[in-house]
């Protein structure tokens, strides 16, 4: 029996999180269809790679497609009778010529977005997950990259190997995407309340984060992402691009638009074709957040998860020496915690590992990292890396890391690296006292504490 190879390639922004969502939920049903839809994991925020483990592993060089996976996948679709393997992952999306090689008979399904939708969308998702900082950018002429990829991959390997739909709710079969993409599998959708998977932040949250994204570390963002997704405003629906230039990005659109779809058969073009013209831009609101509004997105973090907050704050206070720390947000945020207060958690190994990393002066791989918070011999790895002698000790290595901080204005660091060395030696009358001053440093900043 050949099996029949159909890959979702996205691409982002089109709904893809919902549809893995429930194509993971729906595993079942749809192998009762004879589709065969492989497991994969998620994040905390139910946000996933989808089936690119299935099919990728990372080598020396990159992800590369296994053949030996892709034969396992084929060979358990085989066994369970199954006629159909289903795949998707917005990352096959820019790896379809690879895909190809291995998987030659294989269709993609991918959904066109209005581009000025898209650029958006794309920038609200940089700063939500990708920790952007800048300000979305004003262009003479509106992107479309993945419009134009995609015009790139249909001309290459034929429209007969793409299905081809309009991301519109005017355009879906059924009114959503899950039914319209279920349509094209010709199955009936499932019966399922609305997941709400990677929702969109309001202005004053997507504001806060980008605020944030300048020094928390990736694990601490995510844990703000999935509270930020609550924080509910009448700033929900919002547009950040300045009218004027709204309309001239919508004419690029409505160019692009019709030129690809007179290439090739999009379903339901003419109804987003319609949907592009004739949509109202969302209010219009400058990439400025007034401190009061900001103020309720740091009380609300605070309100649902304290614990949370007060990573916010030792982040903050171990970027003292970064201007976002005297800024109008950064004095806000941290009115309600002295430094002592929140030390003795969070962030240690993220910050030691890129202090460390500098000092090498080179990429180094995770698993080869000298120091992790968990492990009772991190300190001897990092004593092995720089070949350092067994007559030092692990609390001169760690004041010495102190002072190389200092020395570059990193106070944070310096008191991170020195409260780590004052474990070890409680009564060091050197380590008390510059623990003090780092405090006094970096609390000298702050303004009078009181409660929200």
């Amino acid at each position: 029996m050949t099996i029949k190879v159909i890959i979702h390639i996205g691409p982002p922004k089109t709904g893809t999180s919902a549809i893995q969502f429930s194509l993971q939920r729906d595993s079942k049903r749809l192998a009762e269809n004879g589709i065969y839809y492989p497991k994969h994991t998620t994040d905390i925020n139910g946000i996933s790679s989808g089936n690119l483990n299935s099919i990728y592993e990372n080598t020396s060089s990159g992800r590369v497609v296994s053949n030996a996976k892709v034969v396992t996948l084929l060979a358990e679709c085989k066994k369970r009778g199954l006629h159909t393997l289903l795949l998707s992952s917005e990352f096959f999306f820019e790896r379809v010529s690879d895909i190809t090689e291995v998987l030659p008979d294989a269709h993609f399904i991918a959904y066109i977005r209005n581009p000025l939708d898209s650029f958006e969308s794309l920038y609200n998702q940089s700063v939500k997950r990708h920790h952007k900082i800048s300000p979305i950018k004003s262009l003479p002429k509106l992107p479309q990259l993945y419009l134009n990829k995609l015009d790139e991959l249909v001309s290459k390997f034929g429209v007969g190997r793409f299905r081809l739909r309009s991301y519109s709710n005017k355009a879906f079969v059924g009114g959503n995407i899950i039914n319209d993409f279920y349509s094209i599998l010709n199955i009936e959708p499932p019966i399922m309340g609305k997941a709400n998977i990677n929702t969109s932040y309001s202005f004053e949250a997507l504001e806060f984060k980008r605020w944030i994204n300048q020094f928390c570390s990736p694990d601490l963002a995510l844990k703000v992402d999935k509270i930020l997704q609550t924080f509910k405003s009448s700033s929900n629906s919002f547009s950040l691009i300045d009218p004027d230039n709204y309309e001239l990005y919508r004419s690029h659109a409505i160019d692009a638009l019709g030129s690809f779809c007179s290439k090739f058969s999009v379903y339901g073009f003419e109804s987003l074709l319609n949907e592009v013209s004739s949509t109202d831009q969302k209010d219009y609101r400058e990439q400025n957040l007034d401190v009061s509004e900001f103020t309720k997105v740091a009380e609300y973090i605070n309100n649902q998860a304290p614990e949370v907050y007060k990573s916010i704050c030792y982040a903050l206070y171990l970027s003292s020496y970064q201007p976002c720390f005297n800024d109008k947000y950064g004095q806000v945020f941290i009115k309600k915690y002295q430094l002592s207060e929140v030390s003795d958690k969070y962030m240690f190994k993220t910050k030691s590992l890129n202090f460390i990393k500098r000092l090498f002066g080179k990429a180094i791989e995770p698993e080869q990292l000298p120091i992790n918070q968990s492990a009772p011999d991190d300190i001897n790895r990092l004593r092995l890396k720089l070949g350092l002698a067994e007559s030092i000790s692990d609390v001169d290595i760690l004041k010495e890391l102190a002072f190389i901080a200092e020395t570059n204005k990193d106070i944070g660091l310096a008191y991170l690296f020195m409260k780590r060395a004052q474990k070890l030696r409680p009564n060091g009358p050197l380590i008390n006292s510059k623990i003090k001053i780092y405090e006094r440093e970096i609390d000298s900043s702050t303004v009078k504490r009181d409660d929200f």
